[in-house]
Parts: structure tokens; sequence; C-alpha cells
């Protein structure tokens, strides 16, 4: 099996924005997996990092600059 290193592409402070940025990058065809999403009191204090495959950085940032603002 493969053994691919993810690195992150955004931050977010929300779980809501998190998850519908990972669901776009998804039907892109671009993996993508968050960290930190399981922040139960602390929703909102600690950035949630999207992570994607290091081969596919540069697809995930030139799609989230042309569809999503910081």
């Amino acid at each position: 099996m493969e053994n691919t290193e993810f690195v992150p592409v955004r931050t977010c402070q929300s779980h809501e924005e998190a998850t519908i940025i990972q669901n776009a990058l998804q039907e892109e065809g671009i993996n993508c997996a968050l960290d930190n999403d399981h922040q139960g009191g602390l929703t909102g204090v600690l950035a949630i990092r999207l992570l994607v495959p290091a081969d596919q950085l540069e697809k995930a940032k030139a799609f989230l600059d042309e569809h999503h603002a910081d």
C-alpha cells in the first residue's frame, strides 16, 4: 500500500465551513481530510486544518483560489 503524505491546504474556524470546502475538493477529485474537527466545547477556538495529498496540493490551491475566498 502506498504511503501518502498529507499536507495542509487551508484552515477554517468552523466545522461547517471545513466540511463544505472538503466536499467541494472531493467533488473535484481531490482527496481531503480534516484535522482537529472533533473539538467538543472548543468549537471556533482551534483551527481545523484541511489536508490534501502532497501531490494534489497545487491542484487544490488552484481550485480554492478560483472558487473560495479566504
